[in-house]
């Protein structure tokens, strides 16, 4: 009798073990692909894009960017928006590229390039103008 039931103790113990790895192997693994799915750019970002250029006929901003996938794996599209009296107002779309495993972000226009950098849950980045200057600086965070 004590026998069985130290050899069911032992079976529980080993079944305990074995869960308990599998756990910790599990959040291994998904600690691991944390950073891969945080570099990726698509989502919704909000924050400020601050004027660097003055005088211009620039404003600060509050933004939201809506960034998706199109057709190539490189290729996104920014739908760049402001919020005026509290309601989002469209500025335009970007054509961007993506590069470095996501965390870069390109977009090349006429009057300049948006380059941005994906942190975690940040993107941050800038717009140049031709002559390099820097004319706005963003800082957004993922929103959820």
């Amino acid at each position: 009798m004590i026998e069985a039931k130290l050899s069911r103790i032992g079976r529980y113990a080993v079944i305990a073990s074995l869960v308990v790895a599998d756990a910790c192997l599990s959040a291994h693994t998904a600690a691991a692909q944390a950073p891969a799915a945080a570099s990726n750019p698509v989502g919704v970002w909000r924050g400020t894009s601050l004027c660097r250029v003055r005088p211009s006929p620039c404003h600060d901003e509050i933004v939201v960017y809506r960034i998706t996938r199109v057709n190539a794996s490189d290729s996104l599209s920014l739908d760049a928006r402001k919020i005026v009296n509290g309601q989002e107002e469209e500025m335009g779309i970007l054509g961007c590229r993506a590069a470095g495993s996501s965390s870069q972000v390109t977009c090349t226009m006429s009057n300049g390039v948006w380059r941005f950098t994906i942190r975690g849950d940040s993107l941050v980045g800038e717009l140049r103008l031709p002559d390099n200057r820097k004319y706005r600086d963003v800082a957004t965070a993922r929103s959820h």
